[in-house]
């Protein structure tokens, strides 16, 4: 029997090629599933999981407040074990050419949303004496090596600080928080031409670029027992192109 067997997964950002993937591995290890997000974001989380495990997903549109979100996660599926912030798609933008409401929105969209939902978990978790927090991460956010994407690469440098911030805080209540920062997946270089693909492949260390399935067992794994003991860490996922 799986350890996550009825345990409440709680995932923002679910309809991604990454959210999905940790969705479906929660749902093969018999977890109940919550995806939190847009409405047009669960069109896609249906579509692509309402058949996997009947019974097991339950869709919530991420609208009214944080705590009004949770309320409606415990009335209709229980008290959340595991909250988990997937990366949403990066958009693109010049720093000569970017302007202050796109700057605005990115930090409100990607850092003070997520992070008052990861308040919220975190409240009702410490209240429990249990918990995992898990927040996936562009590796723009450690390195600031990608061009065209500083609001974004800013918004989530910050919510990576808040996290580990965080994990020192809730870890006397047994909550631990951690991170995954990835680099190059499948999705992200699905549209590129074959030559662009070969060449960025060769740059990484392991001559592939990373699978969403991988990204997944990683979760797994921070949202299990065997992971008591890490919090406040952030596990790079760039196939050694970036270490720490």
């Amino acid at each position: 029997m799986s350890e996550f067997k009825d345990k409440t997964v709680v995932i923002l950002n679910a309809s991604g090629g990454i959210g999905l993937s940790v969705a479906r591995a929660f749902l093969a290890n018999e977890a109940k599933v919550v995806a939190v997000e847009s409405q047009a974001g669960l069109d896609i989380v249906r579509g692509a999981l309402g058949e996997v495990s009947p019974g097991r997903l339950t869709c919530i549109e991420a609208s009214g407040d944080c705590s009004a979100v949770f309320d409606r996660c415990e009335e209709q599926v229980g008290a959340v074990d595991i909250f988990i912030c997937a990366a949403p798609p990066v958009g693109t933008v010049k720093v000569l050419e970017m302007s202050a409401l796109v700057l605005r929105d990115t930090v409100e969209g990607e850092l003070v949303a997520p992070a008052l939902l990861m308040q919220e978990a975190a409240r009702r978790m410490a209240a429990r004496g249990c918990g995992r927090i898990i927040v996936f991460f562009s590796m723009s956010a450690k390195t600031g090596v990608h061009t065209h994407v500083a609001p974004f690469a800013a918004a989530k440098g910050g919510l990576l600080a808040y996290a580990r911030v965080m994990a020192a805080e809730l870890a006397p209540f047994g909550v631990t928080v951690n991170s995954v920062a990835t680099s190059l997946f499948e999705p992200q270089v699905a549209d590129m031409e074959p030559g662009e693909r070969e060449s960025l492949a060769r740059a990484i260390p392991v001559h592939r670029f990373g699978r969403t399935t991988e990204a997944a067992h990683a979760a797994v794994f921070l949202a299990s027992k065997d992971a008591a003991f890490i919090t406040g860490e952030t596990m790079n996922m760039s196939g050694g192109r970036f270490m720490d």
